[in-house]
């Protein structure tokens, strides 16, 4: 991408120093509203780069999005979601009972989807005698419930892990609590994406 020759400013704050009008385009627009963007006015009709606030959204949830597209659908717009990617050590099924401290909370965050990325598949059966846990207490189930292992995962697939409760308060740390599937083939990563919530 080329540098840019010049820049505007969407509200100029020395009035003195008002641009002309000679603009290339029509400017980004600043929008607020309930609900995500759709395929309706103003959205389909502003410029890419600009930034829209949803009022009404999730607690605890990022609320801004951006124009990146100009297709004239709700998909020209993304949320401006920092997700954060946490991978664990890689694990073996058929190893003994473990338990490893995945994460640590500098400050409150929430864990919005939580997987295990299969590295060795798992084979017909023996797998599902296994399972994993992850809490914020050691030992813990506050996050994941136990969930056991599948059966038949392919290299390079995933599993996904459903959440009780993703809030982790400030100076708290994430437990991954697995228990052994003895002769079972099977080696995997745990997978955490989640953003702070303060």
């Amino acid at each position: 991408m080329a540098a840019s020759k010049k820049a505007f400013f969407l509200q100029e704050p020395d009035p003195t120093r008002a641009e002309s009008g000679m603009w290339p385009e029509n400017p980004p627009a600043l929008l607020w509203g309930q609900g995500d963007p759709a395929a309706i006015e103003p959205f389909t009709r502003v410029n890419k780069g600009s930034i829209y606030a949803n009022v009404n959204k999730t607690d605890d949830l990022p609320a801004v999005w951006m124009k990146v597209d100009e297709g004239g659908d709700a998909a020209d717009w993304v949320l401006m979601d920092h997700k954060h990617v946490t991978m664990s050590a890689l694990y073996d099924i058929s190893a003994a009972d473990s338990e490893q401290v995945i994460l640590y909370a500098d400050r409150a965050l929430l864990i919005t989807s939580a997987f295990l990325l299969w590295n060795e598949a798992t084979g017909a059966s023996g797998a599902a005698e296994g399972d994993i846990t992850i809490g914020t207490a050691s030992a813990g189930a506050q996050i994941v419930a136990a969930t056991t292992y599948a059966v038949s995962k392919a290299t390079g697939s995933i599993q996904s892990l459903s959440l009780v409760d993703g809030a982790v308060a400030a100076t708290g740390s994430v437990f991954a609590s697995h228990d052994v599937a003895a002769g079972a083939a099977g080696t995997y990563f745990l997978v955490l994406i989640w953003h702070y919530t303060a």
